[in-house]
């Protein structure tokens, strides 16, 4: 135990006696507890390149710090002018960041205010050229407004002289350059601004320091604090409105499905899939908005600016709305056309004077076959004149002619008599919803009298009722001697012809 101890005392002893190492120093930062106004390409003071304005009230009070707001440069832009003072209230030097009203901005000027500010060479704001140029080879000369810059790359400063110092001969009027060697050496020191480029310094060894993290973990918790909730809220809100669209969508549908089977008389199949395709658009084009509206407020918890990205959206918005006219019309007419059921597959249909079976509807475009076999396809933004002979329920109207001399009622009670065979028949009762509705004398025609009687079918079994129907009349009024008027012709010589004389006289047999 007691060799620990003389070792313990040994090692503090070596510590005490030995260079003691400041953290700057391990950080490669000069120590500035013995350099507090050392101008260097890296430092100014306790100020080091990469050191932001949050760090910059870690290492000064903030009651020596003030904040001024000021405007300049080419464009007016605002920037924000940090004026440091001394225990004493001695204007030490003004830095400013980057980015106006960003306290995690890097510091990229510094404009040394305090004579006791001096580079490593000595120089300093009672210095003059002469010993600029002593000190430093390497210098930029360069005119401004009022004054000339003397760059010095070696410290990343710049020492200003009052143009109004000196004569007209420093400035060269043919060349508009500066004349150096017209420059006096005794040209007073006016200002002293340190730039410094804040990309390079967020690779400085700052990054790493409590401060940063601190400040990084500190806006990470106050945006969990402030932001987390409402986000929470709003996943809520749009995975509830997505489960309440989907909840209404299958809603409609069933009582669709449940009407349509009630009211009307067509196959279940096919009304299952229209309704199915409308609550399908109308759940995709739901969904779609939900989407859109949670993207852009989850954008804006994160500050980005969706004003651009919406403005973006309307521009594109109106260009294919513009080059897509016809392809939207289309699609708005093609889901009316499904709301309002004006057509199904399978139906007889009239399309802009088109007859003909409908095989396919969709939302851009309608499908039809007619008796000859050829498709007809038909844009539904494009469709004029729409006449559907088969929807829920179809009729025949037949046109029966008689002839002037036959009894009227008693063709009447025999068409009549057809048409309630046609409907006790089981075969025709299931193509039959009525039965057949005789309305009597129609018309007088040249050579019939017409009656008019109409047959009320299903859908599509118009045509073969009305068939059978004409076939059975055929048999009973030949069977009852009622005549069908037909077109003949009578053929007259004239009274001033006479009569052709024929003898028919057997052939001999010798002539065979």
């Amino acid at each position: 135990m007691k060799n620990y101890l003389i070792l313990l005392c040994l090692i503090l002893t070596m510590i005490s006696c030995g260079k003691k190492s400041s953290i700057p120093e391990l950080m490669g930062i000069p120590d500035d507890s013995q350099n507090p106004y050392t101008i260097s390409s890296t430092h100014v003071g306790s100020i080091t390149r990469g050191t932001n304005i949050h760090q910059l009230y870690s290492i000064f009070p903030a009651k020596q710090i003030k904040l001024i707001k000021n405007k300049g440069g080419f464009f007016n832009q605002e920037f924000d002018d940090y004026n440091v003072y001394d225990n004493n209230g001695k204007l030490l030097f003004i830095a400013t960041p980057e980015v106006a009203g960003d306290t995690s901005s890097f510091i990229n000027r510094i404009i040394i205010r305090d004579t006791s500010f001096k580079t490593p060479e000595g120089i300093g704001l009672n210095s003059n050229l002469g010993q600029i140029r002593d000190a430093y080879h390497n210098i930029n000369y360069l005119p401004s407004s009022g004054e000339i810059v003397v760059s010095v790359p070696k410290v990343s400063t710049s020492f200003l002289i009052n143009k109004a110092t000196l004569d007209d001969s420093w400035w060269d009027n043919n060349t508009n350059q500066i004349i150096e060697k017209n420059i006096p050496d005794s040209a007073q020191i006016d200002g002293i601004v340190v730039f410094w480029n804040t990309k390079e310094a967020q690779h400085i060894p700052a990054v790493f320091t409590a401060a940063f993290w601190n400040e990084m973990l500190t806006k990470l918790i106050t945006w969990c604090v402030i932001q987390l909730p409402s986000i929470a809220i709003l996943v809520i809100l749009f995975v509830s409105l997505l489960r309440a669209l989907r909840f209404t969508t299958r809603k409609m549908k069933k009582l669709a499905i449940n009407k349509a089977h009630k009211t009307e008389n067509i196959d279940n199949n096919e009304a299952e899939k229209r309704i199915n395709t409308l609550t399908g658009i109308i759940y995709g084009i739901g969904r779609i908005f939900l989407w859109v509206i949670f993207l852009l407020i989850l954008l804006g918890k994160f500050n980005i600016n969706i004003a651009p990205i919406l403005a973006s959206a309307g521009i594109v918005g109106l260009a294919v709305g513009f080059g897509a006219q016809e392809l939207v019309r289309d699609f708005i007419s093609g889901f009316f056309i499904l709301l309002e059921d004006q057509l199904r597959t399978g139906d007889w249909a009239v399309i802009n004077g088109t007859e003909g079976l409908v095989e396919k509807i969709e939302l851009r475009t309608v499908t039809l076959r007619d008796s000859s076999g050829t498709v007809h396809i038909f844009q539904n933004g494009k469709i004029d004149t729409l006449s559907n002979m088969t929807k829920e329920w179809s009729a025949i109207v037949l046109q029966i002619g008689i002839g002037y001399k036959e009894d009227t009622d008693n063709a009447v009670m025999l068409m009549q008599q057809v048409g309630d065979e046609m409907f006790n028949d089981p075969v025709y009762k299931e193509m039959m919803l009525e039965p057949v509705a005789i309305s009597g004398v129609n018309d007088f025609a040249d050579s019939a009298v017409v009656i008019r009687l109409v047959i009320k079918t299903k859908p599509m079994q118009q045509w073969a009722v009305g068939r059978e129907y004409r076939r059975r009349l055929k048999k009973v009024f030949d069977a009852k001697n009622v005549e069908f008027p037909f077109p003949y012709r009578t053929l007259t010589w004239g009274d001033s012809s006479n009569p052709i004389k024929l003898k028919i006289e057997p052939a001999d047999s010798d002539s065979k």
